[in-house]
């Protein structure tokens, strides 16, 4: 009975986000200034943060909150994968900058010539 009480919760904040979202987006696209192609790109925005927020909050809401092995393997996994990709992330940002450094003296050297 406990879960059917949480899943019908979850199921009206789900639609209670989403029938604001949708009249939060109707009022921003009638009073917006702004037109054409920087609107789109600022609703789009808008709209995958929304549905990100609510995907993250259904979540949340039907997840038990012991968790069990196999979430805490998962969830073990997934900062592993966060670590990785921050440090390839750095090692990326290093190789810019160096490829920039080096460009950087070719360019004032070809301009002073």
């Amino acid at each position: 009975m406990k879960d059917n009480k949480v899943g019908r919760m979850a199921r009206v904040g789900a639609w209670g986000v989403l029938l604001g979202g949708a009249a939060g987006f109707a009022l921003g696209v009638l009073l917006a200034p702004e037109e054409g192609r920087k609107l789109r790109r600022k609703l789009a925005y808008q709209l995958e943060n929304l549905a990100d927020q609510v995907g993250t909050m259904v979540d949340h809401l039907l997840s038990p909150e012991a968790g069990g092995e196999a979430r805490r393997r998962g969830d073990a996994l997934v900062a592993d994968a966060r670590m990785k990709a921050r440090r390839i992330q750095d090692d990326i940002d290093s190789l810019l900058g160096e490829i920039r450094q080096r460009r950087a003296p070719s360019k004032t050297s070809s301009t002073l010539e």
